[in-house]
Order: structure tokens, then sequence, then C-alpha cells
């Protein structure tokens, strides 16, 4: 079977996508140069876009979600889906991301370069680069490189004008990270 490519918003001819797949609104989803989502993946984008960066590759069973049915005063939940109210937000997966198996996207969440997601992983918010998270809601628990190591890993594989800072990734490391050491242990056991 044969995804139909021409109805993407966008699909790099580099970018593989497996069956089973299930889009709703293919239009809206735009997978840049080198991308792979594997199998048993939803992706649900009818009102904003799913935009996977280049070198990003997710495992089976991907669920991406741009929309929400907000509660509303006054209203049954169904009266509001049956008129279609939604909130969207995009969803932006950077570069160079792994999203295990069975990770869940939720409206506008921004996945920062060079991250890993965990299987089973619920985000909903933004990711630092090159941070590793897990759970439901999904937390940092760790990071692929420390501030130093980063630096060295994107001089060999970006131009100067593209690379994070040495300031940036120490500011999130110690945020994400070393302030939150204690929590993320009781966390992890």
């Amino acid at each position: 079977m044969q995804v139909r490519r021409s109805k993407f918003g966008y699909i790099d001819e580099t970018s593989r996508v497996r069956f089973p797949i299930l889009i709703k609104g293919i239009e809206n989803v735009f997978l840049y140069e080198n991308t792979h989502i594997l199998g048993n993946t939803l992706i649900i984008t009818t009102k904003a876009k799913f935009i996977m960066k280049k070198n990003s590759a997710s495992a089976e069973g991907l669920t991406v979600i741009t929309g929400s049915h907000p509660a509303i005063v006054g209203q049954l939940f169904l009266e509001a889906a049956a008129e279609d109210v939604q909130e969207v937000k995009d969803i932006v997966v950077e570069e160079d991301v792994w999203l295990a198996a069975n990770v869940t996207l939720l409206a506008g969440t921004n996945i920062g370069r060079g991250a890993i997601i965990g299987s089973g992983a619920v985000c909903r918010n933004t990711v630092p680069p090159y941070a590793i998270v897990v759970g439901n809601p999904a937390k940092v628990v760790g990071f692929k490189f420390t501030p130093e190591e980063t630096i060295a890993h994107e001089s060999v594989l970006y131009p100067e004008d593209e690379r994070l800072s040495l300031e940036l990734l120490q500011k999130n490391y110690n945020k994400y990270f070393v302030k939150k050491i204690t929590e993320i242990r009781s966390y992890l056991t």
C-alpha cells in the first residue's frame, strides 16, 4: 500500500511512512528530509499542523492530536463536539528526535532538537533540546548529553549559525535536571 504523497502538506522524497496508518487532515502534515513514521499510527490534524523536521523518527504506535474539545459552561460535551468547537495548536518535532513506541503528542507540543521521548510518554508542552522524557504527563528525567558534549555534537552536524548556545543548554540542564534530581529519582523508582 502506498501513501498518496500529493495529499500531504509536504512530504520529502526521503521520508517514509509505514502502514497501517490513519491520518485525518493529511494536508496539515509536513514531513521533512529523512523522517520516518512506523505503523499503527494515528494522526489527527484537521485544523492545525503536525510538523516533523529532518532526521526525526517515531516507532510504532505514535498518536498525534492537534486539537481538543474545551469544556464550555452551560453546554454538554457532546453538544460542543457536535458543533466542532475545538482548541487547536500546531505540534512541532524538531530535528534529530526519537519518539519511542506508543508516544502521544497533544496540541501545542514542541519537541526540541535531539530529544528522546520514552515509550508511552504523553507530551503536552515544550520539551527542551536533547532532553530525555518519560511518563504521563511527560517529564524530563535526563539529557542525552551534557551541555559541553552537545556543543561538540552540534559542531560536527550543524553550521555555526544553527547551533544552540552553551548558555541555553546549561540553563535547560540546570532547570530540568540538576535542580530536580531528587524529584527525578523518586519518579523513576
